[in-house]
């Protein structure tokens, strides 16, 4: 659904000053229905927005002409029922005006945010707005021949757009256990600004893959599509069912994909990395190359010390075809598998700065759960990067495999879940599995270690996500192979220390109790979840993707 609106400034008036010219904005406002996908092949019929508001709020933030403070610059407040247009005054022209709208409903409320809008004069300033559900879900309309995955991979292109690909479609038994198996090679689009989903086939012959990395090439406007799995082993024997051992190497693939953005191509990758490697984490460089580190067997391999190598792709290689660098001997300190890599900083001479953490345990790595990655200003030349050992302080952490680490603002973490090491074995994930981690370089790399009780039920293979580096929103997971039915959607606060955590019941009921899928957060502050499974069992059909936005109620109200 579409609703134009028009929105227009009127010169401010300030001593001595000249006033803000008139500028005129449009907004193109588009809606998803309140429902959550449910049975995507089936979908709950949901609510239209435009017919559910009755009141809507308008408020446009940015830099105050006068004070010089980012503040609402203007909020006003209308009847949606019945408009064809809708009009606000004394916007200022600018750059970075963050434009929100929040409408209250008979039965829901709903949001809609673009936090970076340049408003010029003598333009009508269009903008794309997409309102979903405050509080909910909102399921975006899959055609049937996007089927669901488990453990798909995500990369936001520099639009803003989602780039989706790969995952597992099927679960077969195999003897005494069963096998993630039937790769899928389907990719496709999904727009945050309409709430559209636009399928681009297939990644190629042979492409198929599930586990893998995505990282997207800013300079090149290209996705690195890596390594990944050809299948996955469960055995439920083990308290972490979830088994890649040194016999399973041939299961992982050392190939990628190269994703071509303006001419909407996949390409297979000229070169090979030097090992195979499954849920491998990577991320892009500052002089436009990427990192790929661990995606080894784990707990880790004995007969195999290569994973302590990374490999640096670079698009610049093989005559701007792309290629991996003869980084040789590159090499962290300690073999990972199922670790975090996030982003710490760029340096004062603009070299890319990245905190690893767990995928290990403690007598491997000496009691060392994290290094820093420090990039080389001079990759190309064949001159690598190093590795910086971290030490801790406060409390001892677990060492945890398939955590996620979200950042947040002062150099902090949160890391949640995750299946620990524990007397010989990965164990199955624990309940109030989460920790703070506060960086500091005094001068040499520390990280405080804090305890965070609360978040409830263990899990991993789930999403953890913020949009102001202060709230975390922590949706589903797996607790063996089934996924997490307690504690589904869960709130952390780093703003309120006597109170981390709260459960948000409503959108608990609301979701969907699945894991392994993919997720991240989208213009506005909403996250996207595209795919996973309730199990890792045999399921039967395959049925058309489940792909969400979820629009947690700690995103402020205007």
């Amino acid at each position: 659904m579409l609703l134009c609106a028009l929105f227009s400034s009127a010169p401010l008036v300030a001593c001595d000053v000249a006033p803000p010219a008139e500028a005129p904005v449009s907004f193109n406002v588009r809606a998803l229905s309140g429902t959550a996908c449910g049975d995507p092949d089936n979908p709950t019929p949901g609510t239209s927005p435009f017919q559910d508001i009755s009141s809507l709020t308008i408020a446009v933030r940015g830099i105050d002409p006068d004070t010089g403070a980012f503040d609402t610059l203007v909020r006003e407040s209308t009847s949606l029922k019945g408009a064809s247009a809708l009009r606000i005054k004394n916007v200022p022209e600018g750059t970075g005006r963050e434009v929100v709208l929040y409408g209250a409903g008979s039965a829901f409320d709903w949001y809609a945010k673009d936090p970076d809008v340049t408003i010029k004069r003598n333009s009508d300033n269009p903008v794309d707005l997409l309102f979903t559900r405050y509080g909910g879900f909102s399921c975006v309309a899959a055609p049937a021949s996007v089927v669901n995955t488990i453990f798909p991979a995500t990369a936001t292109l520099g639009d803003g757009r989602v780039l989706v690909t790969g995952g597992f479609t099927d679960v077969v038994t195999d003897g005494g256990g069963s096998r993630l198996t039937a790769p899928s090679d389907q990719a496709f689009i999904v727009d945050p600004r309409t709430g559209e989903l636009t399928a681009l086939g297939t990644m190629g012959g042979g492409q198929g893959r599930a586990g893998h990395a995505m990282v997207y090439l800013e300079a090149t406007d290209q996705v690195l599509i890596v390594g990944g799995f050809s299948e996955l082993r469960i055995d439920e024997s083990r308290a972490f069912p979830f088994a890649f051992d040194a016999t399973d190497k041939a299961n992982a693939r050392n190939d990628y994909v190269i994703y071509d953005v303006a001419a909407g191509t996949f390409t297979p990758g000229v070169e090979t990395m030097r090992l195979r490697r499954g849920f491998p984490r990577a991320h892009a460089l500052a002089d436009g190359t990427a990192v790929i580190t661990g995606g080894g067997p784990w707990p880790f391999d004995t007969n195999e010390a290569g994973y302590l190598d990374v490999e640096v792709f670079d698009p610049e290689d093989n005559d701007n075809t792309g290629g991996f660098l003869d980084a040789k001997n590159f090499r962290s300190f300690y073999t990972r598998a199922g670790h975090s890599l996030s982003f710490l900083k760029n340096s004062a001479e603009g070299l890319t700065q990245l905190l690893v953490w767990g995928g290990t345990t403690p007598d491997r790595s000496v009691g060392h759960p994290a290094e820093v990655f420090r990039q080389s200003g001079r990759q190309r030349d064949g001159v690598n990067g190093t590795f910086v050992e971290v030490t801790i302080t406060n409390q001892a952490p677990a060492y945890t495999y398939f955590h996620e680490a979200t950042p947040l603002t002062g150099n902090r973490f949160l890391v949640t879940g995750g299946a620990a090491w524990d007397g010989g074995a990965i164990q199955a994930p624990r309940s109030d599995e989460a920790w703070l981690l506060t960086y500091t370089e005094d001068p040499a790399p520390k990280i405080n270690v804090q305890k965070v009780p609360g978040l409830g039920a263990g899990r991993v293979f789930h999403t953890a996500l913020s949009s102001d580096l202060v709230n975390v929103s922590v949706l589903g997971g797996f607790t063996g192979v089934e996924a997490i039915t307690t504690d589904k959607v869960k709130y952390f606060d780093l703003g309120n220390p006597t109170g981390f955590w709260t459960t948000d019941n409503d959108a608990s009921g609301l979701f969907a109790a699945r894991g392994g899928n993919a997720g991240l957060v989208v213009q506005g502050g909403p996250i996207l979840l595209v795919g996973g499974e309730s199990s890792a069992r045999p399921l039967g059909a395959v049925h058309r993707a489940s792909v969400e936005i979820f629009t947690p109620s700690n995103l402020p109200e205007p």
